[in-house]
C-alpha cells in the first residue's frame, strides 16, 4: 500500500513538473483606433490537452476557435509529452479595455505553443500576424497597414504576415524603405517556425507565378436556376480586364499575373461556378484599381466617393415580383452594402498617403457593389410575375434581426447586422432578412469551430456537400462551398460556413414564399372588388335610403282616398268615352 502512495506521489510529481513552463511574447492587433502590441503568455499546466483562454474584458469567438486550430497543430508536430497538457492562454489587459476578436493571433500560438512543448526559445526582434488552420496553412487578416505600424513602433526589425494582395504588398514595400523594417510573407507555420525557432530564412514569394486553385477535383456543375450568373461573371470579367489594361505597361508582371487569374475565371465558368468567377473578378477589380491608383501615386477620395454616389443614384430599383424576388433582394443587398461602405470609410483630407491607398480600397468595394447592384436589378427586371408588397416580410425580418442580435459577434458579423438593421429602416425588408441570416450562419459556425474537431468538421462538410438546395441564392452558395471544399487548397472550414449560410438561406427563402403567397391571395381578391366600387355601391344604396323610399312614402300618403265621390267610399274607376277612344276630347292632364 505504501509503494502504491509512493508510485502516486512520484507521478504526480512528475505530471506537476512535466506540465510546467511559459512562454511570453508579443502579438500585433488592432485595438481601439489603431494597431498596437498585446503581450501573450502560455503557460503550461497539468491535466488533460484543454485550452484556456484569459482576456480583459473578453475575447470573440473567433479569437478562441482561432487559438484552439493553432493548439492542434502544434500539438499534432510536437513529439514531446507536452502536448499533452493544458495550455493557458493569457491575454492580460487590452489596452484601452478594447474587446478583442479576429483570427489573425492564430499563427503566433502556433509558433509559442510549439516552441513550448519544445522547449525552445523564440528570437524576440521579430511579430507575426496571420490566422491559422488545422492543417497550418496560414490565412489573410485585415489591418495590416495598421499591424505593420504597430510593429515599427515596437521596435520590431521583422514582421511576418500571411500572403498579400499585391495592392497590400505594393503599400507596405513603402513602409519597408520608409521604416527599415523587413516584411515576410509565409504560406504555412512550418516556415514561420523555421524562422523563429531555427533561423532559417524564408523563400522570397515569387509574384510571377500564379497559383491556381483548379484541380481535377473541381468537376463540372449544373446548379438549376443561376444560369443567370453566368452573364454577370462575364460582365466582371469584362470590367475586370476593363481595368488591367490601364495599367502601366512597365507593370508587366502585375499584367501577366492577374491575365493569368482572368484565363483560370474563364475556365471556372465552363465548370459551371459562375459565383466563384464573378467574384474573383469583383475582387480582381478593387485590387487592380487601387494598384494602380497607388501606382499613379495618387488619390482624390472625395472624387471617388461622388461617382459611387451618382452611380448609386443612377440605379433603379427593380419592383419586386413573386418571380423575380431573389435577384431583386441581391441588388438590394449590394446597394446597402454599398451604402454602408461609403459611410464608414474615413476620407478625412489629414490622413497619411498610404492611409489614403487604404481608404480608397475600401471605397473600391462600394463601386463595384453598385456595378453589381445594378446587374442583379437588371436580371431581376427580366423576369415577369405578380407584384409584390414587401412589406409582407416586415415581421419576419424583425424575427431574424432580433434572433441575429442573440448571437456572439464578430466585428464582421455585428457590421452586417447593423446594415441589415438600416435595410430594414429603409423598408428593403428581403434584404434584412438575407443579411442577419449571414449573422446567424456565421455567428453559429464560429461555435460549431470551437467545439468541432477537424475529423468531424470534415464529415459533416462532405454530408452538406451532397444535399440540395431550392432557393437561388441557396444553390449559388452552395456551389462556392463545393468549389472552396475540392479545390488546390481545400478550405474546409470556409466550405463548412458556405454550406451553411446555403442551407440557411433556402429555410428563409421558404418563409418568405409562405408570406408571398398569401399577400397574392388578398391582393387578387381586392381586384375582382375595387374598394372603390365597394365605395360607391355603399353610397348608392344610401342615396336610396335616406332619399329615394322617403319621397315615395310622401308621394303615396298625399294621394291616398282620391277617386271617392262626396267621400261614400266607392270606388270609382275612369271611364274612356267614345271621343277618348278617338281620340277627341282627351281630359286635360295635370
Amino acid at each position: 500500500m505504501k509503494l502504491k502512495l509512493v508510485f502516486s506521489a512520484l507521478m504526480l510529481i512528475y505530471l506537476v513538473s512535466a506540465c510546467s513552463g511559459e512562454i511570453s511574447h508579443d502579438l500585433v492587433a488592432v485595438v481601439g483606433d489603431g494597431g498596437n502590441t498585446v503581450t501573450v503568455t502560455i503557460k503550461l499546466v497539468p491535466g488533460s490537452g484543454s485550452e484556456y483562454v484569459r482576456l480583459l474584458p473578453y475575447a470573440g469567438i473567433s479569437t478562441q476557435q482561432s487559438i484552439k486550430r493553432a493548439l492542434e497543430y502544434s500539438r499534432d508536430k510536437s513529439d514531446s509529452e507536452y502536448s499533452n497538457c493544458d495550455v493557458l492562454v493569457d491575454f492580460g489587459s487590452l489596452p484601452y479595455g478594447e474587446y478583442l476578436d479576429g483570427p489573425s493571433a492564430g499563427a503566433a500560438i502556433s509558433v509559442m505553443s510549439y516552441a513550448l512543448f519544445e522547449n525552445l526559445s523564440m528570437r524576440n526582434d521579430t511579430l507575426i500576424t496571420g490566422s491559422v488552420d488545422s492543417y497550418g496553412t496560414i490565412g489573410p487578416v485585415g489591418g495590416l497597414y495598421e499591424k505593420t505600424n504597430a510593429a515599427v513602433e515596437n521596435g520590431a526589425e521583422y514582421f511576418i504576415t500571411p500572403y498579400n494582395t499585391i495592392y497590400e504588398s505594393l503599400t507596405l514595400d513603402r513602409l519597408e524603405r520608409s521604416y527599415g523594417i523587413t516584411i515576410i510573407e509565409v504560406k504555412t507555420v512550418d516556415e514561420v517556425i523555421d524562422f523563429m525557432l531555427y533561423n532559417i530564412t524564408v523563400s522570397e514569394r515569387n509574384y510571377t507565378i500564379y497559383e491556381t486553385r483548379l484541380s481535377e477535383n473541381v468537376t463540372p456543375i449544373n446548379y438549376p436556376g443561376t444560369l443567370p450568373l453566368r452573364n454577370t461573371a462575364i460582365k466582371m470579367i469584362e470590367i475586370e480586364n476593363w481595368t488591367l489594361d490601364r495599367m502601366p505597361s512597365s507593370e508587366e508582371w502585375i499584367k501577366d499575373y492577374f491575365s493569368d487569374s482572368i484565363s483560370e475565371q474563364l475556365e471556372v465558368i465552363g465548370r459551371g461556378y459562375y459565383f466563384t468567377a464573378a467574384n474573383d473578378a469583383f475582387l480582381n477589380y478593387v485590387e487592380i484599381s487601387t494598384i494602380n491608383a497607388v501606382l499613379e501615386d495618387y488619390v482624390n477620395l472625395d472624387e471617388k466617393k461622388d461617382e459611387i454616389v451618382s452611380c448609386l443614384d443612377s440605379k433603379e430599383r427593380p419592383v419586386i415580383t413573386d418571380e423575380n424576388f431573389e435577384w431583386a433582394v441581391a441588388s438590394d443587398l449590394r446597394r446597402m452594402w454599398a451604402l454602408d461602405k461609403i459611410d464608414s470609410t474615413d476620407i478625412a483630407v489629414n490622413i497619411l498617403l498610404e492611409e489614403r491607398y487604404a481608404a480608397y480600397h475600401e471605397l473600391m468595394y462600394a463601386d463595384a457593389w453598385c456595378r453589381v447592384s445594378g446587374m442583379f436589378g437588371d436580371i431581376a427586371s427580366d423576369f415577369g410575375g405578380a407584384e409584390l408588397n414587401e412589406s409582407t416580410w416586415k415581421g419576419l425580418a424583425e424575427l431574424k434581426i432580433a434572433e441575429a442580435e442573440s448571437t456572439q459577434h464578430t466585428p464582421e458579423t455585428a457590421s452586417r447586422l447593423a446594415i441589415a438593421k438600416k435595410s430594414y429602416d429603409n423598408g428593403y425588408y428581403g434584404a434584412a432578412i438575407y443579411d442577419a441570416v449571414y449573422v446567424i450562419s456565421m455567428d453559429e459556425v464560429d461555435l460549431d469551430l470551437l467545439l468541432t474537431t477537424s475529423d468531424e468538421l470534415e464529415e459533416t462538410t462532405k454530408q452538406l456537400s451532397e444535399e440540395e438546395r431550392t432557393s437561388v441564392w441557396g444553390r449559388i452558395y452552395h456551389s462556392q462551398g463545393f468549389f472552396f471544399m475540392n479545390e488546390n487548397s481545400p478550405s474546409i472550414s470556409t466550405a463548412y460556413r458556405l454550406f451553411i449560410y446555403s442551407k440557411n438561406l433556402d429555410d428563409a427563402t421558404d418563409e418568405m414564399k409562405m408570406q408571398m403567397k398569401t399577400v397574392v391571395k388578398d391582393e387578387t381578391v381586392q381586384e375582382e372588388i375595387p374598394f372603390e366600387l365597394l365605395v360607391l355601391i355603399f353610397l348608392f344604396f344610401s342615396f336610396v335610403l335616406l332619399y329615394i323610399l322617403p319621397k315615395r312614402r310622401s308621394y303615396a300618403d298625399r294621394n291616398k282616398g282620391r277617386g271617392s265621390v262626396s267621400g261614400t267610399g266607392k270606388k270609382v274607376g275612369r271611364v274612356r268615352t267614345k271621343k277618348s277612344i278617338s281620340g277627341a276630347g282627351r281630359p286635360k292632364s295635370r
